[in-house]
């Protein structure tokens, strides 16, 4: 039996569409985070097979924890209420389970425009493992702890998650028909200078794992270096061999983060400190 999590926060549009396509899941769990009734109210009036719960309140990572809690499946599959699965995924990532510990299937972004300020999520080739197209074990999930509740927004849990399953050698199966599709979105530009700050998470990311000399942590010992030195290689990266896809928006994104990064410096050192003493304090 596989059990579908979805974390969710005031997004019952594209909830909505998310559960339309899941009529033959066995069990799917939604975990509202939301502070309104919409979501609670969406599911009782149209999806009265869905098992709504509130979240926690503590961010994605907790959400999804939580949800997993709830759930009495072998496997939990997790999507996140921006995507809408093919109507073949469940059957798709229950073809391959009996093989592996981790599924990963394929994720698509569609209505794309190339603007500099479009969001695209996307995942063709598999080894990312990001959870909106992800589902493992739940023995497994629980020997691994779940994921990290010290990320308290998106934008790091995924990957710290990603780490502590190759860490293990587990045996991860790439599933490119169990596809999920992301819309592709046009986010304001204080949208982007909030995403920006949130690299903070990326830099709780590389003190984690320790990663030393490659994305968020240099030998130095200094996160906040290695994040300049990440950007300094990811600008030169996207200069010098500009890749046909999404290269007006990493211009973007570069450019902005380095008109930012007067400010930013400091905030990454502050807190860099933070994240150590509460790391060291466990």
């Amino acid at each position: 039996m596989i059990s579908v999590v979805i974390p969710t926060c005031d997004r019952t549009e594209s909830l909505a569409r998310c559960l339309d396509p899941l009529g033959n899941a066995e069990e799917i769990i939604v975990s509202d985070d939301g502070i309104t009734p919409a979501t609670c109210q969406l599911i009782w009036a149209r999806f009265p097979k869905v098992k709504w719960i509130q979240g926690l309140r503590r961010g994605p990572a907790a959400n999804r924890n939580h949800g997993a809690c709830h759930a009495i499946g072998e496997w939990l599959a997790f999507l996140d209420d921006d995507c809408i699965p093919d109507e073949k995924w469940l059957d798709e990532i229950a073809r391959v389970t009996p093989a592996s510990e981790v599924v990963e299937g394929k994720t698509v972004c569609f209505g794309r425009t190339n603007h500099p300020l479009e969001e695209i999520v996307e995942n063709v080739t598999g080894d990312l493992l990001w959870s909106c197209n992800l589902a493992i074990r739940r023995d497994v999930f629980e020997q691994l702890g779940g994921f990290d509740e010290d990320f308290l927004e998106a934008g790091g849990e995924d990957l710290e998650f990603a780490w502590r399953i190759k860490q293990m050698k587990l045996r991860v199966s790439y599933a490119p028909e169990a596809v999920v599709y992301h819309p592709a979105r046009r986010l304001p530009v204080s949208r982007w200078v909030r995403r920006t700050f949130q690299s903070r998470w990326h830099l709780l990311y590389g003190l984690k794992t320790a990663k030393t000399d490659r994305v968020t942590q240099d030998r130095t010992g200094c996160a906040t270096l290695g994040q300049i030195i990440y950007l300094l290689r990811s600008t030169a990266r996207a200069l010098l061999y500009r890749e046909r896809t999404q290269f007006v928006q990493r211009v973007f994104r570069l450019g902005l983060t380095w008109a930012l990064l007067p400010v930013l410096v400091p905030y990454l050192l502050y807190w860099e400190i933070t994240f150590k003493k509460q790391i060291n304090s466990k």
